[in-house]
């Protein structure tokens, strides 16, 4: 698979989230992730969404690998 454009990222160990029918996961987007299957016959919805900050197009490669970059303190 080609990664595109991205650097390498360590994405250290692989810890498995769960969570209760009905809970909501909020995660930054740079977590590392794949994809479970669905054993149940619950209806399962994702909603993605990205935050712009002003200039982001100028810097986007060191946002990927700095989390809080575009963020204040």
């Amino acid at each position: 698979m080609n990664p595109g454009p991205y650097p390498k990222i360590d994405l250290g160990s692989p810890i498995q989230v769960t969570g209760a029918a009905g809970s909501i996961l909020f995660a930054h987007y740079l977590l590392g992730h794949n994809i479970g299957g669905q054993t149940g016959t619950e209806r399962r919805e994702t909603l993605y969404y990205r935050l712009h900050a002003t200039d982001h197009r100028t810097r986007w490669r060191e946002a990927v690998t700095n989390p809080l970059l575009e963020f204040r303190p």
